[in-house]
């Protein structure tokens, strides 16, 4: 047996997401300053040695009922399991673990709670059976699982663009700008994704607002809040807020609580406000009241995906 590993993977925001065009093969082109945020799932592998793979899944501030009845196979941290195995041409019985999952990301909210967990899987099982595995191969298994994953796996904030396939870095290794201190509030519900690029798609919008992200990064990069704020945008934003007005009266919400500026994320359901400091975040938060899922969080610098754990048992 290899022993085990853990890994810390957080939440994401989309601080931009433009639609740039419908696909060939269903999906859709899109560009977006996607930024983690400190909220983290925690996922453990532990290696088999009969071939088999199973998922265990417990909540931690979340409900987690709707994987009750989830085949191990539909979890997208099994579905990287079984990638990576592919991958490497692993041998069946060396190819086995136990994946472990503590979910603090509300499920369906838009921040990449499944994502992330499929990438700490990749990034476990990477230094579990094949450190050497060169990042351009390690992000193409990545891409095959989902379209947020390369994004979740690089670490860092990075600009995302085609079907999720194409990251790079925002900000070099090695440099920590200021934090950016946001409210996030789920409203309780989930939205399918599915539905709502369908919706998007029937009212032919096309979205081309490369300005936006450029400034969005200069601002990431530089930890400026104030220069950022103008440039948060979701190309999603309006049809989901058709479909859910909920959504827009927790955006309103924050405005109203002080943030600079408020926005959806991803496809939804939750919501995040930019605020000026971590003292004025605190304040946000508590005009949403005690019974809103509402956090304050940061955003983080590069170096995220920490593995630990011994390798050896």
């Amino acid at each position: 047996m290899d022993g085990y590993v853990s890994c810390d993977a957080p939440a994401k925001l989309n601080f931009t997401l433009e639609i740039t065009g419908r696909r060939s093969d269903g999906y859709h082109d899109l560009r977006s300053v996607v930024v983690p945020v400190s909220l983290f799932e925690t996922v453990t592998i532990r290696p088999r040695g009969d071939g088999a793979v199973t998922c265990r899944t417990r909540g931690d501030g979340v409900d987690v009922s709707a994987l009750d009845s989830l085949a191990p196979e539909k979890h997208l941290a099994v579905k990287a399991v079984r990638a990576m195995t592919r991958a490497l041409a692993r041998q069946p019985g060396k190819s086995g673990c136990d994946v472990e999952i503590v979910k603090r990301v509300p499920i369906g909210a838009g921040m990449g709670g499944g994502s992330a967990d499929a990438a700490a899987a990749l990034v476990c099982l990477r230094a579990l059976w094949a450190p050497d595995m060169p990042v351009a191969d390690w992000l193409a298994v990545g891409a095959s699982v989902g379209s947020d994953v390369p994004a979740m796996m690089l670490g860092g904030a990075v600009l995302m663009e085609g079907r999720g396939e194409r990251v790079r870095r925002l900000i070099p290794q090695g440099e920590s700008p200021p934090p950016m201190w946001v409210v996030v509030a789920f409203p309780g519900f989930a939205v399918s994704t599915k539905t709502v690029y369908d919706a998007y798609d029937a009212k032919n919008h096309v979205d081309m607002r490369s300005a936006l992200w450029e400034d969005c990064a200069r601002s990431v990069r530089n930890g400026d809040v104030r220069e950022c704020a103008p440039s948060l945008f979701n190309g999603l934003q309006s049809v989901v807020f058709e479909f859910h007005p909920t959504t827009e009266r927790f955006c309103l919400a924050l405005r109203r609580g002080g943030a600079l500026k408020s926005l959806l994320t991803g496809s939804g359901s939750a919501v995040f406000g930019l605020a000026e400091s971590r003292e004025a975040a605190e304040g946000m938060r508590r005009t949403l009241g005690g019974e809103t899922w509402a956090k304050v969080l940061r955003t983080l610098p590069d170096g995220v995906m920490a593995a630990h754990g011994p390798l050896v048992p």
